[in-house]
């Protein structure tokens, strides 16, 4: 079943081996290519025998990964500062990120890269979801600092490790250990100077957009115009666009805040408690582009008696 996807192309052995090939010599000069998922699958393989190669260093090795690579002139020396840039790695050197569908055949198309490259996808996604968390609990803690508190706030805390933080989420936390298990602390320095850079883009956006909200102004015009429009017309957006199923800043914000609400509730004992702790959630229900709409799961929260808190 290895690579049966790629195998139904119909194309003979030389042509494949040829494409890989061609695939391998492209990612190493430029240490990121876009293909589909099975020759993205096919060359992450190759290529990671190839590096391991050129790590190995002996004469019999090396003219192996010669014969295998197009453009030697160019394709050596790099192979030369890959082996060298994985030197304390014992694998693992490519990632494969998804990529959507391609326009007009729609094949699922991916991007391949060498980890730990100038422009690692990997980290950058990280960096923003460490800024976007920041925000958040900025929000909830009501403060508004200043550009040289928010590179302090991101700078890792003393005697405690930026993947150890408490401060982020468990999936960022987890994301952040594999980036820095070779890197060390370069790598910790990049994470939190790049989320200082995307959290001050985020308020600076908010600043000057505004968050995404109704044009009132445009819609008053509109009623002027031609008033009998009815009540499902869509109302015209002004502010920073959401993403798809993305929650506002406020929003997320109150996620898991606690309020009590003046709700009658029964107890197991029988007893009615005039109000009850209600848990804010996310909201089951997302929109994915216009009129598609998807199921959030959300963990239940069960409402309690006010009385029963402590």
């Amino acid at each position: 079943m290895k690579g049966l996807a790629f195998r139904k192309l119909n194309r003979s052995s030389s042509h494949r081996n040829h494409l890989l090939r061609n695939l391998v010599t492209s990612l190493l000069a430029h240490e990121r290519i876009v293909t589909t998922v099975a020759k993205a699958k096919e060359a992450a393989r190759q290529a990671e025998k190839i590096i391991t190669l050129g790590k190995r260093g002996t004469p019999t090795a090396l003219s192996s990964a010669q014969s295998y690579l197009f453009a030697t002139g160019e394709s050596m020396p790099r192979l030369a500062a890959m082996a060298k840039r994985y030197a304390e790695r014992p694998g693992g050197y490519t990632r494969i990120h998804l990529m959507g569908h391609r326009k007009g055949d729609h094949a699922p198309r991916a991007i391949l890269e060498l980890v730990d490259n100038p422009t690692d996808v990997k980290l950058d996604m990280t960096a923003r979801a460490m800024a976007r968390e920041t925000d958040i609990m900025l929000r909830r803690a009501q403060r508004n600092v200043s550009l040289v508190e928010l590179h302090t706030l991101l700078a890792a805390q003393p005697n405690v490790p930026l993947e150890r933080d408490e401060r982020f989420a468990p999936l960022t936390r987890r994301n952040i250990a594999k980036l820095v298990r070779y890197r060390g602390d370069a790598a910790r320095t990049e994470l939190a100077e790049k989320a200082a850079q995307y959290l001050e883009q985020l308020r600076a956006a908010e600043n000057v957009e505004g968050r995404w909200r109704d044009d009132t102004a445009r819609w008053d015009a509109m009623e002027l115009s031609r008033p009998s429009r009815g009540r499902i017309l869509t109302r015209p957006k002004v502010g920073q666009r959401l993403y798809a199923g993305q929650l506002s800043p406020e929003q997320a914000a109150r996620v898991g805040e606690r309020a009590e609400v003046a709700q009658p509730i029964r107890t197991r004992q029988g007893h009615v408690s005039p109000t009850r702790i209600v848990t804010a959630s996310k909201p089951s229900v997302v929109r994915l582009s216009k009129g598609v709409f998807a199921k959030r799961y959300v963990r239940k929260t069960r409402a309690v008696p006010a009385r029963a808190l402590p």
